[in-house]
């Protein structure tokens, strides 16, 4: 038999279908895809519940920002103006005698005389009795 014989007919390969690797290949690509489109479908729709929490968490910010705004400002007016206190007498002598140079001590002692050159003369007479010259200044 020589190598190139024509009595005998080669049997060719069909071409009449896809060759079943390719479609395996095929299959395997499709359901890649529907899974791919199942797990998009599912991020998109967590991504649209995120983004639907956080525009509310968002709008409670705001609506407690507005309140915490309006409390700061209502906090920022200025109360009615309290009258202020009037100094005593006893505070405006000893004021009085500072500012003409007098020391704090010899503002009291001042006021102290006068207190007692105010009241009677028997009270000042019994009220000098008790104390002894060492605890006078």
């Amino acid at each position: 038999m020589l190598f190139f014989s024509s009595n005998q007919q080669i049997a060719m390969p069909k071409t009449s279908g896809i060759p079943k690797s390719i479609l395996a290949d095929i299959n395997k690509l499709k359901t890649k895809l529907a899974t791919l489109e199942k797990s998009h479908n599912t991020l998109f729709k967590d991504f649209k519940t995120t983004i639907r929490s956080h525009s509310e968490m968002l709008k409670k910010q705001q609506s407690t920002i507005t309140q915490q705004e309006s409390t700061i400002a209502q906090l920022g007016k200025k109360s009615v103006k309290k009258e202020k206190r009037k100094p005593s007498e006893y505070n405006l002598f000893l004021k009085g005698k500072m500012t003409q140079g007098m020391s704090m001590i010899d503002a009291v002692k001042a006021w102290k005389e006068r207190e007692s050159s105010s009241s009677s003369s028997s009270m000042r007479q019994t009220g000098q009795d008790w104390q002894s010259p060492t605890q006078q200044y």
